[in-house]
C-alpha cells in the first residue's frame, strides 16, 4: 500500500468515517486507519439519535433503524412514571453497527482506503517539527504513513491530540463511566425512551431504557464518581437496576466506556492536525448524547481538510473557520449545559420526587419540558437565576 496520502483520518467512529467520506468525495485521498477488528464493532452507545438531524446527514437505509421514538417518559425514584405529552421528542433507536459497517462501506466507494486492526502508536513530525504523518503498528509490524494533513478521530482522551501537544486529558468528575446491557425478552412500550432520575438508580447521572425491536432493549447507565457511594462502581449500579426491573430477561451483549461531560476541547486545530468528534469532547454534557455531534463535527473536518489540500496557502483560515462553526454549533451550548448539569446532579431524590409530583399534576396534553422546568423553578426558585447564569456565562 502506498505510504503517502492527502489525508490521514485516525479512528474509524462517525466522526472519522464522516470525515472520511467527504474528504474523499471532494477528491481528496484517503486512509482511515481503525485499530479494532471490525467496523461498529462493539457498539459503546445508547444508539439513540434525533430524526430530523440524522436525515440531515446522509441517507438513511431502514436496515439501520431498530425502532422509531415519539415518547418520552422520566421515572422518579419512587418508580412513579412522568409522561410528557405525545411527539415532544421524534427520533430512532438505530442499529449502530450496521450504521458505521454500510457508512464506511461508502466512504471506501468514494475513494477512501480503510485499514482494520492497525494501531496509530505515534504521530511523525518533519524538521520544523510540523506533523507529517503517523506511525501505526498492526500484527507486531510498524509502518510510516506520509499525509498533508491528520484528522484525530480517536475518541474521548485522544492520544493523537495528546502527542500534538494539546490538552485533552479530562478531571475525573468530566468523564462518567457508563455501563450497558442489551437485553432481550423484554416487554415495554416500543416507541418511548425511559429515562430514570435520582441518585438511588445512578448518581450523578441517569440510567435508560431504549427499546430495540423484536422485545430488545439497550439498558444501562452512567454515574459520577463524585456523587457515587464509597466502593460502588457502575457496573454494581447496573445490576441492582437490572435486579429491579428486568430480573427475567436475557443479556445479549455488555459494554461499557468512559463517555466525556465536559465543554468541548478547546483547540481543534493545530497548523495541520484537526480533530473532530468525542476526541474533541463534543458531547452534550448534560445527557451524554454524541452521535450526531460526531456525524456533522466528521463532515465539516473532511470538508476544511479537503478544501486545505486543494488551497495550502489557505488551511489557516479554513481550520479557523472550522473552529469557529464547531463552536456555534456545539461549544456555546454545551458551556451552558454543561453548567446546568452541575446544579441538576446536586439534586436529592426527594427533590426529584416532589418535582415529579407536581408535573403529574399537569394535564398530560400539556407536559412539556418547559412545564417540567418551571416546576424545578418552582421547587428551587434560585435555579432560574442560575440557569440564566449559565446560559449566560456571567
Amino acid at each position: 500500500m502506498k505510504t503517502e496520502w492527502d489525508i490521514i483520518v485516525v479512528g474509524g467512529g462517525p466522526a472519522g468515517i464522516f470525515a472520511a467520506l467527504e474528504a474523499a468525495k471532494a477528491g481528496a485521498s484517503v486512509l482511515l486507519f481503525e485499530r479494532k477488528r471490525e467496523m461498529g464493532i462493539p457498539v459503546r452507545c445508547g444508539e439513540a439519535v434525533g430524526k430530523v438531524d440524522f436525515h440531515s446527514y446522509t441517507e438513511v437505509d431502514p436496515r439501520w433503524i431498530s425502532t422509531e421514538i415519539n415518547t418520552f417518559v422520566m421515572v422518579l425514584p419512587n418508580g412513579k412514571e412522568v409522561k410528557l405529552k405525545s411527539n415532544i421528542y421524534a427520533g430512532y433507536i438505530i442499529n449502530r453497527d450496521l450504521f458505521e459497517y454500510d457508512m464506511a462501506a461508502r466512504a471506501a466507494a468514494a475513494g477512501a482506503c480503510i485499514r482494520m486492526r492497525s494501531n496509530v502508536c505515534d504521530l511523525l513530525k518533519n524538521v520544523s517539527g510540523e506533523i507529517c504523518g503517523v506511525r501505526v503498528e498492526k500484527r507486531g509490524t510498524f509502518q510510516e504513513y506520509h499525509a498533508r494533513i491528520v484528522i484525530a478521530a480517536d475518541g474521548v482522551e485522544s492520544r493523537i491530540a495528546r502527542q500534538a501537544g494539546i490538552a485533552s486529558v479530562l478531571n475525573i468528575r468530566d468523564i462518567e463511566p457508563c455501563v450497558q446491557a442489551t437485553l432481550s425478552g423484554v416487554d415495554i412500550p416500543e416507541k418511548a425512551l425511559y429515562l430514570y432520575v435520582g441518585t438511588c438508580y445512578a448518581p450523578g447521572g441517569y440510567a435508560w431504557v431504549f427499546p430495540k425491536a423484536n422485545r430488545c432493549a439497550n439498558v444501562g447507565l452512567g454515574i459520577n464518581g463524585k456523587y457515587s457511594k464509597r466502593g460502588r462502581n457502575a457496573e454494581s449500579y447496573l445490576q441492582d437496576f437490572l435486579k429491579r426491573f428486568f430480573p427475567e430477561a436475557s443479556v445479549q451483549r455488555y459494554v461499557s466506556g468512559g463517555v466525556p461531560v465536559s465543554t468541548n476541547l478547546e483547540t481543534l486545530s493545530l497548523k495541520n492536525l484537526l480533530i473532530t468528534g468525542d476526541a474533541g469532547h463534543m458531547v452534550n454534557p448534560l445527557n451524554g448524547g454524541g452521535i450526531t455531534h460526531a456525524i456533522e463535527s466528521g463532515i465539516r473536518a473532511g470538508k476544511a481538510a479537503a478544501g486545505a489540500c486543494r488551497k495550502p496557502g489557505e488551511m489557516q483560515s479554513l481550520f479557523d473557520v472550522y473552529e469557529k462553526d464547531i463552536y456555534r454549533r456545539f461549544g456555546k451550548n454545551h458551556e451552558s449545559q454543561y453548567r446546568i448539569k452541575e446544579l441538576v446532579y446536586q439534586m436529592n431524590d426527594e427533590e426529584y420526587n416532589r418535582i415529579g409530583e407536581e408535573v403529574l399534576k399537569i394535564d398530560l396534553k400539556k407536559r412539556s419540558f418547559l412545564a417540567v422546568f418551571r416546576k424545578v423553578v418552582k421547587e428551587h426558585p434560585g435555579f432560574l437565576a442560575d440557569v440564566l447564569r449559565a446560559f449566560t456565562g456571567i
